[in-house]
C-alpha cells in the first residue's frame, strides 16, 4: 500500500475533505494518483460527496470551474450515467418522438469524459405492453446501442405505439440508468366516425337526395380531426323482393336493385375532414330501382375505382346510413286475373277484382289510392263495404259492424301495389259491362264483366 492509499485509509473521511479542499493546488499528477489511491481503496464515492459539499460552500473541486482545463486529470473514465434530452415528450398515437432519447456517460468529477467510454453498451427499454412504442433500428421496444468517445449515447428513432398513456423508458448500462418520460395521446389521431346527415333518408327514382351524405371524424377525446381523409360508399340492394319480383327497368339481373350514385356514376367518392371534422360526399342521385339499401362512410382512402364493402383498413368502424328509392307517380294499372269474369244476375263474383299498380320505370307503388267505379246503370254491380261505426266500442250486445252497397269502392294499395276491391256483386240486369280502376293520372284498368241471366 503506498503513502498516499494509507492516509487515505487512516482517516478517510478528513482526507477525502481535505483532498476536495485542496483540488485546485496539489497538481494534476497529484491529482492523478490521489485518485488512483481513493479508488483503490474504495473511497472515491465519499470523495465526491466532499466534493460535492464543497462546491455548495464554494470550496475548490476537481475541475473547479466547470470540470475543465488543468484541474481535471490527465483522462477521465466515465462512472455514471446522466441524462441529456428527450424527456419529458408527448407525442400523437403511431407517431414519432420530435427529440431522440439522449443520455450520457460521465464523471462525478465533473471532467469531461475522453476514455474508457467508445462502445460501451447502453440499452433502452420500452414497456412491453400497454402504452409504449417502438425503435427504429430494432422494430421492437427495446434497443441497444454503444456510447461515442465522449460517452454521448443517442437511442434510434422512437415511435409511439396505437394505445394512449404515459409511460417510462429505461437507457442502462454498467455505470447507471436513467428513464424518459413520454406520453402517447390521442388528440388528433381519428378514433371514431359518426353520422351527420341523417342515417334515413329517402329520394325518388332517378331524382337527386335532398341532402348529401356527411360524417364527422373525432379522436379518442371527442375532438374534431381536420384533414381525415374519409370514403363514402353507396351499396347496392341484392335483397330479394318481398313480392317476389324485381323492381325498376334497372332490376334485370342477380344482385341488381336499389342503388344510388355521386356525380359521374360513380358509387365511391373521398372526402377530407374540415375543420370541424365533418366530412362531406358529392350530391347523389337514385337510380330507377324502388327499395333500400345502404351505404356508409369510412375513414381512409379505397384507392381504386371498384367499390369496396365500406369496411375501414384503419380498424375504425364506419358510419352506416339507410337510403331509399321511391316509387315514381302511378303511370299504369294491371288488372288480376279476375279482368274477365261471369256470374249469375244477383250473385256474387267469384274472383275478387284487383289491380298492380306501378310507376313509368315498373316500380311498384305501395300505400296508393285506388278507385273501383262499375256503371250507373244498366248491367252492372255494387261493392260490399264495411261502414265505419263512431259508436262505443263493441260488446257481446253491440250489433257487428255494419256494410253498404255502392258502385264506386276505394282501397289502398298494399307494400306490393296491389289494391283489391270489396266483394262485387251483379246487379239484377242480365248483360255485359265494364268497371274500371283509377289511381291518380295513370291510365285506368278494365274488367270486362257479364251477368248471366237465370
Amino acid at each position: 500500500m503506498s503513502g498516499t492509499e494509507r492516509q487515505a485509509t487512516s482517516r478517510p473521511g478528513n482526507w477525502a475533505r481535505s483532498l476536495a479542499r485542496h483540488w485546485p493546488r496539489i497538481g494534476a499528477r497529484r491529482q492523478a494518483r490521489a485518485l488512483a489511491a481513493l479508488a483503490a481503496v474504495g473511497l472515491l464515492a465519499a470523495y465526491a460527496s466532499a466534493a460535492a459539499a464543497g462546491a455548495a460552500t464554494g470550496a475548490g473541486e476537481p475541475g473547479g470551474g466547470g470540470g475543465s482545463g488543468s484541474n481535471c486529470p490527465a483522462t477521465t473514465s466515465p462512472n455514471a450515467m446522466t441524462l441529456v434530452a428527450g424527456t419529458p415528450q408527448t407525442t400523437l398515437l403511431n407517431s414519432a418522438y420530435a427529440t431522440a432519447l439522449q443520455g450520457a456517460l460521465t464523471n462525478t468529477d465533473g471532467c469531461a469524459v475522453d476514455s474508457g467510454a467508445a462502445g460501451v453498451a447502453v440499452t433502452f427499454t420500452a414497456p412491453s405492453g400497454g402504452a409504449s412504442g417502438v425503435f427504429s433500428a430494432s422494430g421492437t421496444n427495446t434497443v441497444t446501442v454503444g456510447a461515442d468517445s465522449s460517452g454521448a449515447v443517442v437511442a434510434p428513432t422512437f415511435t409511439a405505439n396505437g394505445i394512449a398513456g404515459s409511460y417510462t423508458v429505461t437507457a442502462s448500462s454498467q455505470y447507471g440508468s436513467v428513464t424518459f418520460s413520454l406520453t402517447n395521446t390521442a388528440a388528433g389521431t381519428p378514433a371514431r366516425i359518426v353520422a351527420v346527415s341523417p342515417v334515413k333518408q329517402t329520394a325518388t327514382v332517378t331524382h337527386g337526395y335532398r341532402q348529401a351524405l356527411a360524417a364527422r371524424v373525432l379522436d379518442g377525446e371527442g375532438n374534431p380531426v381536420a384533414g381525415a381523409s374519409v370514403t363514402f360508399t353507396l351499396t347496392a340492394s341484392t335483397a330479394a323482393s318481398p313480392c317476389g319480383t324485381s323492381s325498376g327497368s334497372g332490376a334485370s339481373g342477380a344482385g341488381s336493385g336499389a342503388d344510388a350514385s355521386f356525380a359521374g356514376g360513380a358509387s365511391e367518392a373521398s372526402a377530407t375532414s374540415n375543420a370541424a371534422g365533418v366530412a362531406t360526399s358529392p350530391a347523389l342521385t337514385a337510380n330507377g330501382a324502388a327499395g333500400t339499401f345502404g351505404a356508409s362512410a369510412a375513414l381512409g382512402s379505397s384507392g381504386g375505382s371498384e367499390p369496396h364493402s365500406g369496411a375501414s383498413s384503419s380498424g375504425v368502424a364506419p358510419a352506416l346510413f339507410t337510403l331509399s328509392n321511391l316509387a315514381g307517380a302511378p303511370a299504369k294499372l294491371a288488372p288480376g286475373v279476375g279482368a274477365t269474369q261471369s256470374t249469375r244476375v244477383g250473385a256474387r263474383f267469384p274472383v275478387g277484382l284487383a289491380v298492380t299498380v306501378t310507376d313509368a320505370l315498373g316500380n311498384r307503388i305501395p300505400d296508393t289510392l285506388v278507385s273501383f267505379t262499375a256503371p250507373a246503370a244498366g248491367p252492372s254491380g255494387r261493392f260490399t263495404v264495411r261502414v265505419a261505426s263512431h259508436s262505443r266500442p263493441r260488446t257481446r250486445h253491440t250489433q257487428p259492424a255494419r256494410t253498404r252497397r255502392t258502385r264506386v269502392a276505394s282501397v289502398r294499395t298494399n307494400a306490393c301495389g296491389i289494391a283489391v276491391a270489396p266483394a262485387f256483386t251483379a246487379n239484377r240486369r242480365a248483360g255485359g259491362y265494364v268497371v274500371k280502376a283509377s289511381a291518380g293520372h295513370a291510365r285506368t284498368a278494365a274488367f270486362a264483366l257479364v251477368n248471366e241471366a237465370p
